[in-house]
């Protein structure tokens, strides 16, 4: 199909992403999401920071479900990963037919996958808490937020893939400004909710996100449905065609268990961190929440880089595939070191000052004791900012090859191979340390797994120049033979 096919908007995209300058490639697709992925941490974060104005053990709660929120969104997210991968191949070799029909598998997935958590997740959400290690003492307070959770969850995987379809035509500037939308929206309704209506229940956050959720779902369709949209999306066609679902199980299942065992490893390092009282699991959702102001945004180049990647490899350009990889990791490395240096050594003390009315309503406990533990285990915490830029921009290019066994590996062994058995270790032979095994746990395992990474790339790209050379001599023997 020729490119005049395409939108306008479409087509010169592509060509950019193809021929331009890599670092303006990188700039045009990462940043948007950069941007976004700030504000989504930002807001995760503030939300944060006024669930704590309901109780520290409100933060301790939406910590832990938010987290076994996260098994279950592995799904969603595994399958919009797989396909994302294959319409930016096929946009990049300029199949659009082929993208369409890998567009309606996608789709029908979501169906599916929607229902699956809607049908299970609210009908059992305390058997489900509990099973996944939820404190019994927050679960009066969690049942009704973790329903509208997985509510929203079932929104969410609809957006997600309509989001994939638009990334994977490097149009991430409407995303940047769709989800702004959401994101105001949510933060308007939770102010209202926490400091207007003055509520005591976290319910209401989880129905400020879901109305954010349900009005981006609406956006979204009408942005993707436009009339010079390559990819339309109709909710009501149907299809599991077997050759265009195996190729989409085929990399979203590594995706998808990648996302879900290193979920169920944060959901048992929470379990593992309730033996110093259920307010260090909150403790570690707030750091998390510091660190991932940088380490969120940070995403981008996992996201965009496997846009760039995929493009290229579509139209058959492994070598400007490799150069935006590196010219990634550049950026990526030295957004990290600068993230590091602002979150540790200037903001920490003023990020942590926002949480001084977490107290306790069950032990008594003065928001003092809850500040001194976010920043105990915050001090290791950010030691991951560097460590997690690389990975994001290792990932990315393993997803743009098609490599997401390797990259399921990588997440696989950053919780049950570095994580879990480094707070094992200190929980069991430095007890006395007690609430700082957590950082600690956090620092060593995202270290670990950034030379875990590079060495896994390093191996790849080996094997890939070794089957280069194979391919090359073999195509020049069969020139001399015909010769």
């Amino acid at each position: 199909m020729n490119t005049k096919t395409l939108s306008a908007a479409d087509a010169k995209r592509r060509e950019k992403i193809l021929n331009g300058n890599l670092f303006a490639v990188i700039f045009m697709v990462c940043a948007p999401l950069f941007i976004y992925n700030f504000f989504n941490s930002l807001y995760s974060f503030i939300d944060t920071i006024m669930v704590s104005q309901i109780s520290a053990e409100g933060v301790s709660s939406v910590a832990a479900i938010s987290q076994i929120k996260d098994l279950f969104g592995s799904i969603g997210g595994g399958i919009s990963g797989g396909a994302g991968i294959l319409i930016a191949r096929s946009f990049g070799a300029n199949d659009i037919e082929k993208g369409k029909k890998y567009v309606n598998v996608l789709t029908t997935l979501a169906f599916i996958v929607a229902g699956f958590l809607l049908l299970v997740g609210i009908p059992f959400a305390q058997p489900i808490l509990l099973l996944f290690g939820y404190p019994e003492e927050l679960l009066a307070i969690g049942t009704g937020y973790f329903m509208v959770q997985i509510a929203n969850l079932g929104v969410v995987i609809f957006n997600s893939s309509f989001i994939a379809i638009q990334k994977a035509k490097g149009d991430t500037r409407s995303i940047f400004f769709l989800n702004i939308i959401s994101m105001l929206i949510k933060l308007g309704l939770t102010s209202l909710f926490i400091y207007v209506m003055k509520v005591q229940d976290t319910i209401y956050v989880a129905f400020a996100t879901l109305t954010s959720q349900v009005v981006l779902f609406f956006i979204l369709l009408i942005i993707i449905n436009k009339k010079d949209s390559a990819f339309k999306v109709n909710l009501f066609k149907f299809s599991l065609s077997p050759e265009y679902l195996k190729k989409i199980l085929v990399l979203s299942i590594p995706i998808f268990f990648g996302k879900f065992v290193f979920s169920f490893g944060k959901v048992s390092v929470n379990a593992m961190c309730k033996s110093y009282g259920p307010l260090v699991v909150g403790a570690l959702a707030v750091s998390n929440n510091i660190c991932g102001l940088i380490t969120s945004p940070g995403n981008s180049f996992e996201e965009g880089g496997s846009t760039i990647v995929s493009q290229n490899l579509g139209n058959n350009n492994k070598k400007r595939a490799l150069a935006a990889f590196w010219r990634t990791l550049l950026v990526a490395s030295v957004i990290g070191i600068i993230g590091y240096i602002l979150v540790r050594f200037i903001f920490q003390d003023a990020l942590i000052s926002l949480f001084s009315k977490a107290e306790s309503q069950s032990t008594g406990a003065e928001a003092s004791y809850f500040m001194g533990l976010i920043k105990q285990i915050n001090d290791y915490d950010t030691l991951s900012i560097i460590a997690l830029a690389i990975n994001a921009a290792v990932l990315g290019v393993l997803y743009g090859f098609g490599q997401t066994g390797l990259a399921m590996i990588i997440n696989i062994a950053r919780v049950f191979v570095f994580r879990i058995p480094v707070l094992w270790y200190f929980q069991t032979f430095h007890p006395e340390m007690g609430a700082e095994c957590a950082g600690i746990s956090m620092g060593i395992s995202n270290i670990c797994i950034a030379i875990m990474s590079m060495t896994i790339l390093g191996i790849f790209l080996l094997n890939l120049r070794r089957k280069d050379k194979k391919e090359s001599l073999k195509q020049q023997q069969n020139a001399d033979g015909n010769n």
